[in-house]
């Protein structure tokens, strides 16, 4: 079986703090329907916006409610020394699996600069590393030869979240036999698959999991039209607003963002109409 991560919003109150009681509401339901496997404090969950102090306690309450669950935290800062800091910070938490890094953005460093910013990083740690790799984003892509060199230099270096080339896959799967490497764009995942991807941390699978289980069971004959369709419906407008509303219309959340981020507009809100209905018509 492929492996499925959930790249959880972060649900707010009026006032802007954390909505645990949401958040919770959320997480029932998903890990009703099998998914145990959570990425925390990463794009989706609005972690720009997140003080430390709330990044902490959230993974804390999160940890001590669920205990059969799995959980990445994602780690966003273009500074190795913030980086380094930011693990630090969850050193007595055991129950962490991983944490998600995202390459340096804006600043577009050099392949050695990347290559030093991850040696440091993973020279500073016992704890597990994924390089969350998302060129759009972040203006700079990490290439395989680097990935490669790092990989093998550490062994706590475990894996990447890759977005955009898929052809990178299957160089870093022939050259790392152990490493991992998750799809982070849902339309991609059965091109992703096929090229031996390990799974997805995914978006799509807050509003219909089934769905994405069913294809990382048997990506030879499923076909994924449907997915391509609701991946595009919640990438209508920057993530996670749309994914936030279509929640809030099913139950779980109110629709609230952390500024810079807006909800999203009347139009959207129309061209989201019949995919809501849909999953209003399914019991949960």
């Amino acid at each position: 079986m492929k492996e499925i991560f959930t790249a959880l919003i972060t649900p707010f109150n009026r006032d802007l703090t954390i909505d645990y009681p949401a958040l919770y509401r959320l997480m029932d339901h998903l890990i009703e329907q099998g998914n145990k496997s959570f990425l925390l404090c990463g794009t989706t969950g609005e972690t720009s916006t997140l003080k430390l102090s709330e990044r902490k306690e959230l993974v804390e309450k999160v940890l001590e409610r669920y205990q059969n669950i799995r959980i990445i935290i994602g780690i966003c800062s273009n500074s190795t020394s913030e980086v380094i800091r930011h693990i630090e910070m969850y050193k007595d938490n055991s129950k962490i699996y991983a944490f998600l890094v995202i390459v340096p953005y804006y600043i577009k460093p050099s392949q050695e600069g990347l290559y030093k910013h991850f040696d440091l990083i993973a020279s500073s740690t016992h704890k597990k590393i994924m390089i969350y790799n998302i060129p759009s984003r972040c203006g700079v892509n990490i290439e395989a030869n680097t990935v490669i060199r790092l990989a093998t230099k550490h062994q706590n270096i475990i894996g990447m979240k890759q977005c955009g080339d898929l052809d990178m896959i299957k160089e870093l799967k022939e050259n790392l036999i152990h490493f991992k490497v998750y799809i982070g764009d849902d339309h991609l995942l059965l091109e992703g698959l096929k090229k031996r991807a390990d799974g997805i941390i995914s978006v799509a699978s807050h509003l219909d999991y089934p769905l994405i289980e069913k294809i990382c069971e048997d990506e030879n004959v499923f076909n994924d039209k449907y997915l391509k369709l609701i991946s595009e419906y919640i990438f209508i407008e920057s993530s996670p607003s749309p994914i936030k509303y279509i929640l809030y219309k099913l139950g779980y959340i109110q629709n609230i963002l952390r500024s810079p981020l807006t909800t999203i507009s009347e139009q959207s809100e129309i061209k989201l109409k019949p995919l809501i209905e849909k999953y209003q018509n399914i019991p949960h």
